[in-house]
């Protein structure tokens, strides 16, 4: 399982669903990426609930992935807020 953690959080990297994040974050994920372990795992976990699923260039399976691997492993899901402007 925490293969599949390490290839989820690298297509969440590479689509642009961490840009928002400080160079220290980032590096710190690249760092967890280099040797997989339940503990790496359940740290690069922590950093999908900080990830940007609406950027542009994410694919949506994404999330659904993630909310499966968490699930999995008794977490709560991700929850994807949107806000809608209304005119009044």
């Amino acid at each position: 399982m925490e293969k599949q953690v390490t290839s989820l959080t690298r297509d969440l990297l590479n689509s642009g669903a961490f840009n928002h994040l400080s160079d220290t974050d980032l590096s710190r994920i690249q760092w967890l990426l280099l040797k997989p372990s339940l503990q790496q795992a359940e740290a690069l976990m922590h950093y999908w609930y900080v990830a940007d699923f609406v950027a542009t260039g994410v694919p949506q399976y994404l999330m659904h992935e993630c909310n499966f691997m968490l699930q999995c492993r008794g977490k709560r899901g991700l929850e994807l807020l949107v806000e809608t402007e209304y005119e009044g």
